[in-house]
């Protein structure tokens, strides 16, 4: 691969990784309630999902999803309901408990780290990003080992900007003004994440239609 296709691989992935959606409202939503810890955790989590959809370009099961495309719509439904469903609990998560002083409520970071996994591994819209871009700009003719390489980036590149949202939400002013206005912070990320979800369900539909 020259320089000239590696740079717009790269600039594209970039502008993919930066564009708000679901991923940056987890993160922001972890890291400024729960901690830095909890936001570096679901940041890994995010990391680790963009594999699943870099296994479908390298192993080629984007053309079982072409010939299958109720596979397809299956992941984006699931997707879906997920994001609705924690876009509800955030919005309704009750009588807020400040963390830094009560140990007792804290979540393990393994649960914020599954949070991530699940949220980017079920987001059809990173399957679609991964699967165009090893498909249209990298080609079956890069070899394998470089398409791995690749996969790093695109995992490596995840971990490092939603790392970087992490430090920034969980700044100690930044999290106290959050913490302060918890209602209406967890209410507009709840509804972020809830808006995403019935945009998902509403273009399920209008396919199937």
């Amino acid at each position: 691969m020259g320089f000239e296709q590696a740079l717009i691989v790269a600039s594209i992935t970039w502008l993919a990784v930066i564009s708000p959606g679901a991923d940056f409202a987890v993160v922001s939503r972890n890291s400024s309630i729960y901690g830095r810890r909890a936001g570096f955790a679901s940041s890994a989590g995010i990391a680790s999902g963009c594999w699943i959809h870099i296994a479908y370009a390298i192993f080629g099961i984007s053309l079982i999803i072409h010939f299958v495309p109720n596979l397809f719509s299956i992941i984006q439904m699931c997707g879906a309901a997920y994001l609705v469903y924690i876009g509800l609990t955030t919005i309704f998560s009750g009588e807020f408990k400040d963390l830094r002083k009560n140990e007792s409520f804290k979540i393990s970071n393994w649960k914020h780290y599954g949070t991530g996994l699940l949220t980017n591994s079920l987001n059809p819209k990173t399957s679609i990003f991964v699967i165009s871009l090893y498909s249209q700009v990298i080609g079956t003719q890069t070899s394998i080992i470089e398409q791995f390489l690749w996969g790093a980036f695109i995992s490596l590149s995840h971990l490092l900007w939603f790392a970087m949202i992490a430090m920034f939400m969980s700044t100690p002013n930044i999290r106290d003004w959050i913490l302060g206005h918890h209602r209406l912070f967890n209410s507009i990320i709840g509804l972020m994440l809830t808006a995403l979800g019935l945009a998902l369900f509403l273009t399920d539909s209008i396919e199937v239609v």
